[in-house]
């Protein structure tokens, strides 16, 4: 499939400190034509899923700027160049939820938008989280940790409280953990 596919060039567009935008263009022999695709560069992501010694899960409420609005996820944020995954999934839980613990274990990898983003996403299970109540927030970042148990995290996703699609994505890879 991909065969059908030649890539021409690609032209930048935009850059700034969170992403960058450029048109890569490609010839479609099944269209017999060429196009620009707009694609979007941005730092590969970590998301985790912590959960106490007690079985609860901890998520983080925090307002969005694209939705204008708050939401529930589950931590995580951008890999740091030259970190390594783990260390970073357990570096976001510190810094926005103040949980410590000791590993992580990675549940899989994801691509939160193939069509046109660049980035992965991989998703960690960090069990035995201990809150050591201490976050450190980025400058424009605050978070509010709270504990939920299975079912009512469950029911969150059901009733439509949890739409953050990458959090919805970690549940589905911890219950299949969990088989």
């Amino acid at each position: 499939m991909k065969s059908r596919w030649r890539f021409l060039r690609t032209e930048k567009k935009f850059a700034d400190r969170v992403l960058s935008v450029e048109h890569r263009h490609y010839h479609f022999d099944g269209a017999g034509a060429s196009m620009p695709f707009t694609v979007v560069n941005i730092k590969n992501w970590v998301i985790t899923v912590p959960v106490t010694a007690e079985g609860k899960l901890v998520l983080v409420r925090q307002f969005r700027i694209g939705t204008d609005s708050v939401t529930y996820e589950f931590p995580g944020g951008a890999v740091d160049d030259g970190e390594i995954t783990a260390d970073a999934a357990l570096r976001e839980l510190a810094e926005e939820t103040g949980y410590k613990s000791e590993s992580a274990r990675s549940l899989g990898l994801m691509h939160p938008n193939p069509a046109f983003m660049t980035n992965s996403c991989h998703c960690f299970l960090v069990e035995n989280c201990t809150n050591g109540g201490v976050m450190h927030h980025d400058l424009f970042e605050e978070t509010e940790p709270v504990e939920f148990t299975r079912e009512e995290l469950l029911a969150m996703v059901k009733r439509g409280e949890i739409t953050h699609s990458i959090t919805i994505a970690a549940v589905g890879l911890w219950l299949v953990d969990q088989e």
